[in-house]
Formats: structure tokens, sequence, C-alpha cells
């Protein structure tokens, strides 16, 4: 998947304007937390020819608080040895040394495997499909999609008092007959979300789009 400078179709030029405006404006609002409206050249499997991005969504950067913290515990755990070491001598300092290697790699790894994770788990929003990307690992990862025609139902709901704070929460979609269901976890801004595909399910229904 490919990404270059923000752009709005033509179709979305003709369209509402206060739809326009507000996707606009959640670009700005919540361009640290994950939004990425109307990227350029976005290519994923299975995009048709005159399909156009609408937004990109990855998870609330507070998903990464968790990871960060335990990466930042495992590197201190070196320098809690050395604390508690009476005397320091050659078999002391060996394993000293070797600890601190074993968990500057161990954070190391939790801190690039959390980053590629955040930026290679993502939710795409076109104005034909959902398209969800997970990755778990480097060995595995999955792709849901569903047209905007088969979503029947959208809710959002925020996660505690931080959801309330930074507002984040989850958003679950659910889609008509058989197919997968989607629930789009510590998303930024889910009832911004929420509102824009309701919009692109009705202008879709109008023929707008």
């Amino acid at each position: 998947m490919t990404k270059g400078k923000r752009y709005i179709p033509k179709k979305f030029k003709k369209a509402n304007k206060s739809f326009v405006n507000r996707i606009l404006a959640e670009q700005q609002r919540s361009s640290i937390s994950g939004f990425n409206v109307f990227p350029k050249k976005v290519n994923f499997y299975g995009k048709d020819p005159e399909e156009d991005v609408v937004l990109i969504a990855r998870r609330h950067w507070i998903a990464l608080v968790p990871s960060v913290l335990l990466s930042l515990l495992v590197i201190s755990i070196p320098f809690i040895y050395l604390l508690l070491t009476t005397q320091m001598n050659a078999f002391s300092f060996i394993l000293y040394l070797g600890i601190w290697v074993l968990c500057l790699i161990l954070s190391f790894n939790m801190l690039v495997t959390t980053a590629l994770r955040w930026h290679y788990t993502v939710n795409i929003v076109t104005d034909q499909r959902i398209v969800c990307i997970r990755m778990d690992n480097a060995f595995y990862h999955s792709y849901s999609e569903a047209q905007l025609e088969k979503i029947e139902d959208i809710t959002h709901t925020h996660v505690g008092i931080l959801g309330d704070i930074f507002d984040f929460g989850d958003l679950q979609i659910d889609t008509a007959g058989h197919d997968v269901d989607f629930k789009l976890r510590t998303i930024p801004r889910p009832r911004e979300l929420q509102d824009v595909l309701n919009d692109l399910i009705e202008m879709k229904q109008k023929g707008d789009i």
C-alpha cells in the first residue's frame, strides 16, 4: 500500500460541501491520532480503478502506550539488577552485560513490532466499501471488507474515562446477511467516523457517488 499527497476527487467536489469540509476538518483535528483524509495514490488488493479512498483510520496513539511502557520496564531490568548487586565481580559483570543485551534486544523488538502493527493495521473507507487490514505479527495478517450498501447498522462506544478525555473508542459495523461484521477498536473520534460512514451510505443510496 502506497500513499501520496492528499487531494479531493472530483465526485466529492460536487457532493455536499458540509460533508467534504467536515472530513477535511477531521484531518486537521486528528492527524496525530491516525486519520488520513483523501490520501492520494492509495492502492490495496481488489481496489477498482475508479474507486476513491475517502479516509484511512489507524488506531489511536493511546493504544501504543501499554507496549511502550512494557518495553521501558524490560529495559529497566539491568538497572534494577545493578542496584540489587552488592558486589560486582567478573561473573556479575558478564551476567550484567548478558542481561543488558538481552533486555535491549527484547525492548527494541517490542517497540518495532508495536510500530509495525500500528502502521499496517488500517481501516480504509472508500466511496464503495470499508476495508479492514489487520497485522498481528510478521507472519499473519487478515483482510476483510464490506460494500457500503451491505452495512445495516453502525454504533460507537467510548472506552472508559480515558476514551472520553482523549476521544477514542470502538466502532461496531453490522452488515447484511452472513457477511463479516466489523469491530474497529481504539479508533480516534469514533462518532465522527460513524457520521462519515453514514453520509457515504446516504450518498451511495442517492447515486451521488
